[in-house]
């Protein structure tokens, strides 16, 4: 599980940085235009503290070092992902789920990092934000509770949601942040956050997938 997440992580800050002009581009219809740089930097503090992570480093104190990497950029985007990157090293190394790793823990992982980013960011689906790709994530494992479970198709079922979640935003109006300010004008073109939490989200499900199965 440990090597599977660094490798996921990776694979996402790998992607994001891909992805900084276009992220930009996105953001500066709406925004000041450096969301893609943002993310990047922090793409690049993650891999600065993974330098320096122990070999045998728990998956919570993983995630927590993605908290501080994140936490580090500051912005808008990086709070919040720090607040929920925190929340999930917290949910991940409870008794509960620290010796488990199933699609009921990942949804209550995600669970509690879209309960972070609710608190702190106070947008809500619909409001043309990150939580617009996340929450039909959770919705996404939540409904693969009720089937077979099998976590690998339950993750690639999530990381559609995700894209299909970021594509949506173009049709909204944006509620919070800068882009409010532009009310109908802000309509048309994908959310820059919700564009990226899709990238992070599929870029650790495709690197999940691409391990042999015994990995976890």
């Amino acid at each position: 599980m440990t090597h599977v997440l660094v490798t996921a992580i990776l694979a996402a800050a790998d992607a994001v940085d891909a992805a900084r002009q276009e992220l930009g581009r996105l953001d500066g219809a709406a925004g000041d235009g450096d969301h893609g740089m943002t993310m990047s930097i922090g793409a690049r503090n993650v891999r600065r503290r993974f330098q320096s992570l122990p070999p045998d480093a728990s998956p919570a104190e993983q995630l927590g070092q993605v908290a501080l990497a994140m936490g580090d950029v500051g912005g808008a985007i990086g709070p919040l992902y720090s607040a929920a990157l925190t929340a999930m090293a917290t949910e991940v190394g409870s008794a509960r789920t620290a010796t488990s790793h199933g699609v009921a823990d990942l949804r209550r992982t995600l669970e509690v990092a879209e309960s972070a980013i609710v608190d702190l960011g106070h947008a809500g689906p619909g409001d043309k934000s990150v939580i617009d790709a996340l929450h039909p994530v959770v919705e996404a494992l939540r409904d693969a509770e009720t089937g077979a479970g099998d976590l690998r198709a339950a993750i690639e079922r999530a990381a559609e949601a995700a894209e299909a979640g970021a594509a949506s935003t173009a049709d909204m109006i944006a509620r919070v942040g800068r882009a409010s300010r532009l009310g109908e004008r802000s309509r048309g073109l994908p959310d820059a956050g919700a564009t990226s939490l899709a990238i992070i989200v599929r870029a650790m499900v495709d690197a999940h997938l691409d391990q042999p199965t015994g990995n976890g």
